[in-house]
C-alpha cells in the first residue's frame, strides 16, 4: 500500500465511518485540522491512513453507539473495523500505553461506573473512582486490605477516616451516609483492583476521569481551564523552577498542575470550597506534586493567603460571583467591587497578592474590558496605577460549560519607583481555534505559539521601539488614546483599527474582486459535489421508505416531559457556572441556538436536574409560535429544559435525527396548527396531544439514511446562502469600483 494508504472520496469516508454524508461535510468544513485532498481527474480523494488518525481522535456519543460498540468508541475505531485502514497508533494515548491496553481500562471503567450509578449521581460515582485511584497508588498495602474484605460494613469501617494527604478531607466523602447497594460497591472495587495501573498510569486515568467531569457535568462538576487555554497561560506567564505560583481560586487544580510540570516547586491554591479542594489534592497527588492549599474566598483581607504574596499568580476564577454583605469593610485597592457580579475583586485580588515586580494572569468575561458604573472608575484607576499590562481576548466557546468569550488579564505590581508603564498590549485573537467535535473550540499550538511569540517580542522590545508586530493579531496602545476610548480595552476596537488603516492600499478592489470571484467558484464546486451526493443518497432511497413501514403514535417511541414553570434566572446573559435554559427563542433551524441564553444559578439548577438535556434529546415550544423542534447535540449536554417547552426523548427505535426532520415538516405544522388551543390569543399545545401524533416509521437503518439525505440538503442550503451573501459583497465592490471611474 502507498504512503497514507489507499484514496477515498468523502461518501467512502461517510460509508466506512458509517455516517451520513453530510456529516463527514461537517467535519471537512468546520475542522481545519481535517486532512486535505488531493484532486484526481476532477475528483477530491483523501488518504485513508490519515482520515483514520483524525476519526481516531473523535468519539461516538453514547447514543449513537452500536449494540456491539463500547462507551469510548471512536468514529476511527469504526472507519478501521470497516476496512477503511490499518489501525493507527491512537494519538489521543499516552505512548506509553498499548492500544489494545486503553480499550481494556476504559471498558472497565464503564463497568464500574454502572454499577455505582444505581447509588450514585455521576458526579460522585467518578468521585469514588478517584478516591479508589488515590488509594490504590498512595496506599497499596490498604488497598490490598480493602480487597480482601468481603463486606462493604468492614470496608467502610476502614475507609472513613482516610484522609488525603495531612489534610482533614475525607478521601471517601460519600461513603458513611450515600452509599447502600454493598454488593455493587464490592464489585466495583474488586473490578478496578483488575485494572493493570502500570501500563495505563495513574496520571493518565485521573487525566481522563476528570476530562469527562468537564464534558459530560460542565459546570456541575466544578469550573475547570481547558488545555489550550492554560498551555497559553504558563507559557505567556513563564513562571521559572523559583518562582512562588499562587491560584486565588483552584478549582479542579489544573493550573497547579501545569505549572508544576514546568519545575515549579512553591505552589500555594486557595480553593472556594470542599469540592475544589478535594479535587485539587487528587490532581496533584496522581501527577506526584505537592502545593500548600488551604479554604477562603475573594476577599483581600480575609482570604486565605491574604498576609503573603507571590511572584506569579495564574487564576480561572468563577465568574459573577456574589461578595458578603459586610465586604466594604475589606481594603479594596482600587475601590469596592459591587457585590453582586464581583469579577474586579478577582483582579484587585491579583494585584493584592503580587510581590513587586511580579506578575498575574486572570481570565475574566469580557464584560470587564467596557462594562461602566463601579466598575469603569475601578477599571479606570488600575489602568492610571500602571497595574494592567496587558488583554489578551480569546474565541467564544473553549469552555465546556459556556460558550461566552474571556479574556486574559495580564497583570503587573511596579517596583517602588519604577517609571509609570506608557502603554498596554492588546491581542485579538478571537478569529483563532478549531471546533472539536462537541462544538468547543480548541486553540491550536501554532496559534498559541503566535501568541506567546507577540507577547514575549514585546515585553523584549516594545520598550526599545523594535516592536514589529502583527497588525492583524496585536498592537501596542498608549494610555493617552485608551483615555480617550473611557478606557475601554477590547482588543478588537484598537487592532482591528490597525488593520483597516493599514490595509487601505495592500488590499486594493481589484484583489478584493478576486478573491469574492475564487470564494464564489469554491462555493459553486462544493454545492455541486454536494447535490451529487445528494442524488446518489436518494436514488438509493426510492422504494426502501415504503418497505415495512409502520406508524405509531409519538408517545409510543418518545418519553415527553412538559418544561417548568416560572424559574429565577438571568436574563439574555451568559454567565459562567450556571446553566444555560432552553427557550423557545432558542429553537432554530432544527437545533439549540446559542444566542440569548438565560441562565440559573448553581443553586436552581441542581433543584432542576429532572429537566437536564441531553444529547439526542429534542425540544418544542410548547406555547406560542408552535412547529418548531430543535436537537439537542453535545454542545447543549447538561443545559436545562425552560418554562414553555417540551422535552422529547426518543428510544432505540427511532433516530433523533430523522425524527426531528419529521417534526419540522409542513405535514406535522399544519397537524399541530389544528390541534392546538388558544388562550387570550396565545396558541398552545399538551404533552397529552403530541402523544397522539403519528409517526411514519421506516426501519432503523432507512431513518439513517433519510437523516443523512436531509443533512445533505441542510448543506446544500448553506453553501446557497453564503454564496448569495458572498454576491452581495461582490455586486457592492462592483458597484463601488465602476462608480469610482464614472466621468464627470
Amino acid at each position: 500500500m502507498t504512503e497514507g494508504g489507499r484514496k477515498l472520496t468523502l461518501t467512502d469516508i461517510a460509508k466506512l465511518a458509517e455516517v451520513g454524508v453530510s456529516a463527514a461535510s461537517n467535519w471537512r468544513k468546520r475542522h481545519t485540522d481535517f486532512p486535505r485532498p488531493t484532486v484526481v481527474s476532477g475528483q477530491e480523494l483523501f488518504a485513508s491512513d490519515e482520515v483514520a488518525r483524525w476519526l481516531s481522535q473523535r468519539k461516538i456519543a453514547r447514543n449513537g453507539l452500536q449494540p456491539d460498540e463500547a462507551p469510548g468508541t471512536t468514529y476511527g475505531d469504526r472507519f478501521i473495523r470497516n476496512g477503511g485502514a490499518p489501525a493507527p497508533r491512537l494519538q489521543a494515548e499516552p505512548s506509553h500505553v498499548p492500544a489494545g491496553a486503553r480499550s481494556d481500562w476504559t471498558n472497565k471503567l464503564w463497568r464500574i461506573m454502572d454499577l455505582l450509578r444505581g447509588d450514585l449521581e455521576l458526579v460522585s460515582a467518578i468521585d469514588f473512582i478517584m478516591a479508589m485511584l488515590y488509594l490504590r497508588t498512595t496506599d497499596p498495602e490498604l488497598w490490598r486490605a480493602v480487597t480482601e474484605q468481603r463486606s462493604w460494613k468492614a470496608v467502610n469501617w476502614m475507609l472513613r477516616d482516610v484522609p488525603l494527604w495531612e489534610h482533614e478531607v475525607p478521601l471517601f466523602p460519600a461513603v458513611a451516609s450515600n452509599l447502600s447497594g454493598e454488593q455493587q460497591l464490592m464489585d466495583a472495587i474488586r473490578l478496578f483492583d483488575q485494572i493493570d495501573l502500570d501500563s495505563v498510569g495513574s496520571a493518565s486515568m485521573f487525566d481522563a476521569l476528570l476530562e469527562k467531569v468537564n464534558r459530560d457535568l460542565g459546570r456541575h462538576g466544578g469550573h475547570f481551564t481547558p488545555p489550550s487555554v492554560v498551555r497559553c497561560m504558563l507559557e505567556v506567564l513563564d513562571p521559572g523552577s523559583t518562582n512562588t505560583v499562587y491560584d486565588p481560586s483552584c478549582g479542579s487544580g489544573e493550573l497547579l498542575v501545569a505549572a508544576a510540570q514546568r519545575g515549579v516547586e512553591a505552589l500555594s491554591g486557595q480553593a472556594m470550597n470542599g469540592r475544589s479542594l478535594r479535587m485539587t489534592l487528587l490532581h496533584l497527588s496522581m501527577h506526584g506534586r505537592e502545593a500548600k492549599l488551604r479554604m477562603g474566598g475573594p476577599e483581600i483581607m480575609r482570604g486565605a493567603f491574604a498576609a503573603e504574596q507571590f511572584d506569579v499568580v495564574l487564576s480561572n476564577p468563577p465568574f459573577n460571583v456574589t461578595l458578603p454583605d459586610d465586604i466594604e469593610q475589606d481594603a479594596w485597592p482600587f475601590g469596592a467591587p459591587t457585590k453582586r457580579a464581583a469579577n474586579f475583586a478577582w483582579l484587585q485580588l491579583a494585584v493584592h497578592q503580587l510581590r513587586p515586580g511580579g506578575r498575574a494572569g486572570v481570565l475574566m468575561p469580557n464584560g470587564t474590558l467596557f462594562t461602566g458604573g463601579v466598575n469603569a472608575e475601578i477599571r479606570r484607576k488600575m489602568i492610571e496605577a500602571g497595574v494592567v499590562e496587558g488583554i489578551i481576548a480569546f474565541p467564544p466557546r473553549l469552555f465546556a460549560a459556556t460558550g461566552i468569550p474571556v479574556s486574559l488579564w495580564l497583570i503587573r505590581r511596579p517596583k517602588p519607583g519604577a517609571p509609570a508603564p506608557s502603554e498596554i498590549l492588546f491581542v485579538d485573537a478571537t478569529s483563532m481555534g478549531a471546533t472539536n467535535e462537541r462544538a468547543q473550540r480548541v486553540l491550536r499550538d501554532d496559534e498559541v505559539a503566535n501568541i506567546v511569540q507577540e507577547y514575549r517580542d514585546w515585553h523584549d522590545f516594545g520598550r526599545r521601539g523594535n516592536f514589529d508586530h502583527s497588525a492583524a493579531l496585536a498592537r501596542p496602545v498608549g494610555i493617552e488614546e485608551i483615555r480617550q476610548n473611557d478606557y475601554d480595552l477590547q482588543p478588537r476596537r484598537y487592532v482591528r483599527e490597525e488593520i483597516h488603516s493599514s490595509s487601505l492600499q495592500a488590499d486594493t478592489p481589484s484583489a478584493r474582486l478576486e478573491s469574492l470571484q475564487r470564494e464564489l467558484d469554491g462555493l459553486e464546486e462544493r454545492a455541486k459535489r454536494t447535490r451529487r451526493d445528494f442524488d446518489t443518497r436518494l436514488n438509493a432511497l426510492h422504494g426502501s421508505t415504503a418497505r415495512n413501514r409502520r406508524e405509531v403514535p409519538l408517545g409510543e417511541i418518545c418519553d415527553i416531559h412538559a418544561g417548568p414553570g416560572t424559574v429565577d434566572r438571568e436574563r439574555g446573559l451568559a454567565v459562567q457556572g450556571w446553566t444555560p435554559l432552553v427557550l423557545p427563542r432558542n429553537i432554530k433551524r432544527g437545533h439549540v441556538s446559542h444566542d440569548e441564553l438565560d441562565t440559573v444559578n448553581p443553586e436552581t439548577s441542581a433543584k432542576l436536574v429532572k429537566y437536564m438535556l441531553r444529547p439526542g434529546d429534542i425540544v418544542c415550544p410548547r406555547s406560542g409560535t408552535l412547529g418548531r423542534h430543535g436537537l439537542v447535540r453535545e454542545a447543549e449536554s447538561g443545559w436545562l429544559l425552560g418554562p414553555s417547552c417540551m422535552r422529547l426523548r426518543p428510544g432505540g427505535e427511532v433516530v433523533p435525527e430523522y425524527l426531528v426532520h419529521y417534526l419540522n415538516s409542513p405535514e406535522v405544522h399544519r397537524w399541530i396548527t389544528s390541534k392546538s388551543r388558544h388562550s387570550t390569543a396565545i396558541p398552545h399545545i399538551s404533552a397529552a396531544t403530541l402523544r397522539e401524533l403519528a409517526i411514519p416509521l421506516p426501519p432503523v437503518v432507512v431513518q439513517r439514511e433519510i437523516a443523512a439525505a436531509m443533512g445533505l440538503i441542510d448543506v446544500h442550503i448553506e453553501q446557497y446562502e453564503r454564496g448569495a451573501s458572498t454576491m452581495q459583497s461582490l455586486r457592492d465592490l462592483v458597484f463601488h469600483s465602476l462608480s469610482l471611474f464614472h466621468p464627470a
